[in-house]
């Protein structure tokens, strides 16, 4: 019995050891991603009941997650995305809170019974969710603990150990900290969301969490050439054996040669691909303009201009007082970014408008294209012009 308790039933090479505990760790990861992220909280994808219960099942073995507190936890974030009122936002809480104490804001926001009413809807509400998961919710880490000692003895809590550590650092820390601090964007989302790289494994392509912000409905998190998804690839790889059925993919938009005017068929597709307009216009006038004004400015706007890239690129009520000072100083010398700073807002405002009629839409975005073009600044005619030419593919 002694023999059992210290060595296990099953003896491994450490390799294997480490093999063992990258896989059991990273079908969690599997679990969270597809079935709590992609399928229940966005409706990205359905998963079939087979698939389904495997995962809920293997959740509750290892996280002792409830799928209605993540899902309305994380449902929240999005609606109230860098705000007091967001359950984990690095812009409120600071980023080493967020990273170190990630566990312990969601646990936190899960005792707040509002959000979890408010966001639960569509969740598992079935007898095995209510007696099971919610009921003996931490019954599931203990059996998987005692699993482990019987497999593997002392080793097996090492690994235990492991599996209850990696969510808490992988995700709660790192997507919901490291991911709204460090990397790059490929959208000007109206938060702080960031690709951690271009290769999304170690958290199941969770790691390309811009792009996801930017197309929170998307099945497939990767969308440009060079990026990896790896939970794009398992999904593919159910779907071909039935168990996982797409629902949702990011818009695609290109941009044809102009018409002559907006028409309604444009108007729609601008619509549809605001977002990818909007973050156009930063790469397409804004940046470019930056960089004239870098050459023309003097030494201290110079040097503010190298700082105010990001904030440029945000909408008003995101920006601090003392950047706004700051963005004041270099209109004051430059012209022409302030002229592109106020009609990207303009711009903005009119494609997000919850307000305006269709034919009022297209008015005012036919006079926004007028004005824009009478600027006399090239990239911003150049545009203008393109606005004509979208179309949602």
């Amino acid at each position: 019995m002694m023999d059992l308790l210290i060595n296990g039933l099953i003896n491994f090479t450490w390799l294997e050891y480490v093999i063992y505990t990258l896989v059991v760790t990273h079908v969690t990861i599997v679990a969270i991603t597809l079935y709590l992220h992609r399928g229940v909280c966005h409706s990205a994808i359905e998963i079939k009941p087979i698939l389904a219960h495997f995962f809920r099942f293997w959740l509750w073995l290892t996280t002792s997650m409830r799928t209605a507190d993540w899902v309305a936890i994380h449902r929240k974030h999005h609606a109230k995305v860098e705000t007091a009122d967001d359950p984990h936002s690095p812009a409120h809480y600071g980023i080493s809170n967020v990273l170190l104490r990630g566990a312990d804001l969601y646990h936190h926001e899960k005792g707040n019974e509002e959000t979890i009413q408010k966001y639960s809807q569509n969740c598992p509400n079935d007898w095995i969710e209510k007696y099971i998961y919610t009921g003996k919710n931490n019954f599931g880490i203990l059996l998987l603990f005692i699993s482990n000692i019987i497999l593997f003895g002392v080793v097996g809590i090492i690994i235990w150990s492991i599996q209850m550590m990696w969510t808490p650092i992988f995700a709660a820390g790192g997507i919901n900290g490291a991911g709204h601090y460090w990397g790059y964007r490929n959208f000007n989302t109206n938060d702080d969301s960031t690709n951690l790289g271009p290769v999304g494994i170690i958290i199941g392509g969770e790691e390309l969490h811009n792009n996801h912000h930017a197309f929170p409905t998307a099945a497939k998190f990767s969308l440009k050439p060079w990026e990896f998804d790896i939970g794009w690839l398992y999904i593919k790889l159910f779907s071909y054996v039935g168990q996982i059925k797409v629902k949702r993919l990011a818009v695609k938009t290109i941009v044809n040669t102009p018409r002559s005017n907006l028409d309604s068929e444009v108007g729609y597709d601008l619509l549809k691909s605001k977002l990818t307009v909007i973050t156009n216009y930063t790469s397409e006038v804004l940046k470019p303009i930056v960089k004239l004004e870098m050459k023309k400015a003097g030494h201290d706007v110079r040097r503010m201009l190298k700082v105010s890239g990001e904030t440029l690129s945000r909408q008003p009520h995101r920006i601090s007082n003392s950047d706004n000072s700051r963005l004041k100083t270099i209109f004051e010398e430059c012209s022409n970014l302030e002229t592109v700073y106020k009609l990207k807002n303009q711009l903005h405002d009119i494609l997000y408008s919850r307000n305006l009629k269709h034919e009022n839409f297209l008015q005012t975005l036919n006079d926004w294209c007028e004005e824009a073009s009478s600027k006399g600044i090239d990239h911003l005619r150049v545009f203008s012009d393109s606005l004509k030419g979208y179309k949602v593919v």
